[in-house]
This record gives structure tokens, C-alpha cells and sequence, in this order.
């Protein structure tokens, strides 16, 4: 697994998140602000769905990002026994859509949903299943 990939796809759904329950009209950047925890970082296989694999509850790891109101955000992901992964960058969001943009890096755009206290954030992403990386859909849960 390419921990680096796996903080940037993940980076990319948290700031995605920022959606409410909104009707179809899309978030309010104002409903995203605070601090937010995973709950659960879901990979499941494209080819096989019966294969899926849980990095927070499998692995003890742990991934909070808090989003500032003035449209900044810092990120930390623990995965043991890696070192912390530390980010911070800025962020936008538009209807249903949020871009962050890690400082010195690449903008990057996800969809997102928000109900209350929980986002989840949906993504293609890779994960190893055994037989080296292969496509996946990572949804991560949140809880504020």
C-alpha cells in the first residue's frame, strides 16, 4: 500500500465532505467548520464486493481533520507504526462538491454527503487486498 496515496485520497474525501443534508441544492461551506473524526475508512473491491477492508477498526488507525471557517484545514492521520501524517491546505466548496487544495500540492475534488454530525465521504482509490494494489471504492465516515 502507498501510505502517501492513501493520506492524499483521503485528504481529497474528508474535504469533500462538507455536504448537508441540503435537498439538492448543495453545502454550505459554514456546515463543515469544526473538528472531524473517522469513524470508519471503508475499502471495498471494484471486482470482488464481498472483499472489503476497514483501516480504522482493522488497524487502529486514526484520521481527524479540522476545517476553519476562513476556508483552511490541517489534517492528521495515524497509522501505526508509520509516523503521523500532517497536512494543511485550504479548501472550497461548491454545491455538492468540495475542492481542497494541500499547500504546495494539487487541487483535488470529491463528493460528499453530510447528515447532522456525520459525513461520509465516497472515492475511487487502490487498496491491496493480498495479490498487490487493485481498484476500490473508500468511503470514509466521519463524526464531529
Amino acid at each position: 500500500m502507498k501510505l502517501r496515496h492513501l493520506t492524499i485520497s483521503t485528504l481529497a474525501l474528508i474535504l469533500m465532505t462538507g455536504c448537508g443534508d441540503d435537498g439538492g441544492t448543495g453545502v454550505d461551506p459554514d456546515d463543515i467548520a469544526g473538528t472531524w473524526t473517522a469513524t470508519s475508512m471503508l475499502f471495498t473491491q471494484v471486482a470482488a464486493p464481498n472483499a472489503t477492508y476497514d483501516i480504522i477498526v482493522e488497524d487502529v488507525a486514526t484520521l481527524v481533520v479540522v476545517f476553519n471557517a476562513a476556508g483552511t484545514y490541517t489534517f492528521t492521520f495515524t497509522f501505526p507504526p508509520q509516523p503521523d501524517e500532517n497536512e494543511t491546505g485550504t479548501y472550497s466548496v461548491s454545491g455538492n462538491t468540495l475542492t481542497s487544495t494541500p499547500t504546495g500540492g494539487v487541487a483535488e475534488t470529491t463528493e460528499i454527503s453530510r447528515n447532522g454530525d456525520t459525513m461520509t465521504l465516497t472515492d475511487d482509490d487502490d487498496w491491496d487486498f493480498g495479490a498487490g494494489d487493485e481498484p476500490a471504492t473508500l468511503v470514509i465516515t466521519l463524526t464531529r
